[in-house]
């Protein structure tokens, strides 16, 4: 019997094994696919480095600091702050609080004006100290900003297409509550880059954990009192469960109905060049809402040269239209940018329908796996974030290690 069993090898079922064997416990993880680390994996094709979808490692999430060990990583950063459109141009627009001598500058190209930069300050202000992702307030983060009277430049170059790139929705539908929480951490630490890709924080995990406690490509079924069904009729028993799986699966294992509008998707786009753009900034280039079928692209290259072969560069175009072509994005990036459509070399695209789940919509899968004595460990369990991941995977393997010293 395996005492301890975990399914799911995403960023939150890795962190509950690492820290099982950490502390000498026996288990076993099961995995569906042949891969570690769910939706955060990279991939080699043709030389360049591609992410399964755009991804960042935010440094000032606390688990983050804690788990990942940033020191030993090769990071590279983008610059905090983005290109914006205006007038037919990309122009930049740094973060004022932390390039204060560029305040001039930032007010030519964003569209912003006094106001918005002391509004930014007091919300800089009210982010000091401890801020909850998550509270009783129903306020969303769209009605947060019409609540604050942004200018509508303001609004429409940068603060909405910002957080639309980080909800992947256009709407800003989530709570007011995780706005202030992301903005305090864009604001304290950096986004950044490791030089394998966003894959190499998942394989770092997994490198923890001994391989015969892995078992990969099988999957469960059925839970079934104190024993797993795997798709081959194997049966695995257990006397702890971490069920770490997407929130789609945990549902079906629990015998939930799953929400099908609980989560966002997004579709990114990769592209070869053999010229780097003209902009010499490591800036995300943000499209205004409802004007394009691109939400934001970047030259990552310019940000981790290691993501491209020497002489190529490598772009990355993100859109929440899952049906958008290629084709149709290199026509958009081409009048953009002033390029010819000749300039771009299509890789590949990465469509993920789950790309995050709401906030809030899993609470009855959350009551059925307590009321079972299973564990969940899941960003959906929290919010959407790798920071929820880690410390879900944690929390899983605290409760596991609690229980076992009392016993």
């Amino acid at each position: 019997m395996n005492s301890i069993v975990i399914v799911g090898g995403g960023i939150a079922g890795l962190q509950a094994a690492q820290i099982l064997q950490s502390k000498g416990l026996d288990f076993i993880l099961i995995e569906k696919t042949s891969s570690l680390g769910g939706r955060v994996q990279s991939e080699q094709f043709q030389g360049f480095t591609l992410d399964h979808g755009f991804q960042v490692l935010q440094t000032a999430y606390p688990e983050v600091q804690r788990s990942i060990k940033l020191s030993k990583w090769d990071l590279s950063y983008f610059q905090s702050g983005a290109y914006v459109l205006q007038n037919g141009k990309f122009k930049p627009f740094l973060n004022p609080l932390k390039s204060p001598f560029l305040f001039l500058k930032n007010v030519n190209s964003s569209g912003a004006n006094i106001f918005d930069f002391l509004k930014l300050a007091w919300i800089w202000f009210k982010t000091q100290g401890s801020i909850s992702p998550t509270n009783s307030n129903i306020e969303t983060t769209s009605e947060l900003i019409l609540r604050y009277h942004f200018s509508d430049k303001f609004q429409r170059n940068f603060l909405r297409p910002f957080f639309a790139g980080i909800f992947l929705d256009d709407q800003l539908s989530p709570p007011a509550s995780l706005f202030f929480y992301y903005m305090k951490r864009f604001l304290e630490g950096k986004a950044a880059i490791p030089k394998q890709g966003m894959g190499a924080i998942a394989l770092d995990l997994a490198s923890r954990i001994p391989k015969e406690k892995l078992k990969t490509s099988a999957w469960v079924t059925e839970i079934k009192d104190k024993s797993l069904i795997l798709n081959n009729g194997e049966i695995v028993y257990f006397d702890q469960l971490i069920l770490a799986t997407d929130p789609k699966h945990a549902c079906e294992l629990l015998k939930i109905d799953f929400p099908s509008e609980a989560h966002f998707g997004s579709k990114t786009f990769y592209f070869s060049m053999n010229k780097n753009l003209a902009t010499s900034l490591p800036l995300i280039y943000l499209m205004p809402l409802n004007s394009s079928p691109v939400l934001h692209f970047s030259c990552l290259s310019q940000v981790n040269p290691s993501l491209a072969p020497e002489g190529k560069h490598l772009i990355s175009a993100t859109s929440l239209q899952m049906n958008l072509t290629d084709l149709e994005v290199v026509q958009e990036l081409a009048r953009v940018l002033g390029l010819s459509t000749n300039d771009f070399i299509f890789l590949k695209s990465f469509s993920i329908p789950h790309s995050l789940f709401k906030v809030g919509y899993f609470n009855d899968v959350c009551q059925k796996a307590e009321g079972e004595n299973i564990i969940l460990a899941g960003d959906y369990t929290h919010f959407p974030s790798l920071q929820a991941a880690l410390s879900s995977g944690r929390n899983a393997a605290e409760k596991i290690t609690t229980s076992s010293q009392t016993d």
